[in-house]
């Protein structure tokens, strides 16, 4: 029998606080300031966000006191190193105290960042042409981003997925992030790429603490539109609960898995019957809109 896996945020106490967690502002190449990403993330129901400037550690202090009921965080996103296409990786650093020189090799940033007591996201994927053996060079990174606002909008390349199951299938445990990368970049042929993501987080309150603690516990799903209600695993099957949607799937390695589609109305529930080979189970929920919720893994170990 294997042994399941899975840091439950629905069965978890505490309460839901929504997020995004890769942000520009006009310290970097943004359009709005601290104050102006603040209040309109904070006026479209979101409860923190944070500051990911190009390369330098923005100062949010002074903006983050004018908010009572919500949280403004520091990070940076950095560049460094070569993929195997010649192109760099970017590292999203959360919760950073002091900021992270350049010129450092990806892992010397990713274990200068955990000595800061914070966690790195490898940023967008698929618009980096990250390879799965680019991923599997670094060690001690919390997750990708899965989703990734700007890069869709821009150019069409903001699901990484893929990339995802690459590492999950090798054996490498990641999570899942779906951010915006706010730039408020946008045109008369595509939207803004603002409050189109984000990250749900079960934490017992709404301060730094319990939100980074519940993220490196992975107690948290991913969206751009559908709610995840509740999850329940068990060696003999994976159940979901959900707003209305169109499709539910459990993503699994190898040619494992199973996708449930609604007809005559939409679905709000779903239950996968184990096989007994899988490694692990992943759900993606799509409502009519073709938005997505995303969990992260199940895990099975022998």
């Amino acid at each position: 029998m294997k042994q399941v896996s899975f840091p439950n945020p629905f069965r978890s106490d505490g309460l839901w606080f929504k997020g995004n967690l890769h942000s520009h502002s006009t310290n970097s190449d943004g359009l709005l300031d601290l104050f102006q990403l603040s209040f309109l993330y904070r006026s479209s129901g979101y409860d923190f966000l944070f500051i990911t400037d190009h390369n330098k550690l923005t100062d949010v202090s002074n903006v983050a006191k004018r908010f009572e009921d919500f949280l403004l965080l520091p990070g940076e996103e950095i560049d460094a190193g070569k993929s195997e296409v010649n192109t760099s990786y970017h590292l999203v650093a959360l919760n950073l105290k002091d900021e992270i020189q350049l010129g450092e090799a990806p892992q010397r940033i990713v274990d200068g960042v955990l000595n800061q007591d914070g966690e790195v996201l490898l940023g967008h994927p698929y618009w980096s042409s990250l390879t799965a053996n680019d991923l599997l060079r670094l060690e001690g990174y919390l997750g990708i981003e899965i989703f990734n606002s700007s890069c869709h909008l821009d150019i069409g390349k903001g699901y990484s997925t893929i990339h995802w199951d690459d590492l999950l299938v090798r054996g490498r445990f990641a999570f899942g992030f779906a951010v915006d990368d706010t730039h408020w970049h946008f045109n008369p042929h595509r939207p803004v790429d603002a409050c189109y993501a984000w990250v749900m987080v079960k934490a017992k309150k709404l301060t730094v603490e319990a939100l980074m603690e519940s993220l490196k516990n992975g107690l948290f799903y991913s969206s751009n539109g559908p709610e995840i209600l509740d999850v329940e695993a068990s060696n003999e099957s994976v159940n979901v609960k959900t707003s209305p949607v169109n499709a539910i799937t459990f993503v699994a390695d190898r040619s494992l898995g199973e996708r449930f589609t609604a007809y005559a109305k939409p679905l709000t529930e779903a239950t996968y019957k184990l096989r007994g080979e899988e490694n692990y189970v992943r759900i993606e929920v799509e409502d009519r809109e073709g938005r997505t919720a995303w969990t992260n893994p199940v895990i099975f170990q022998r």
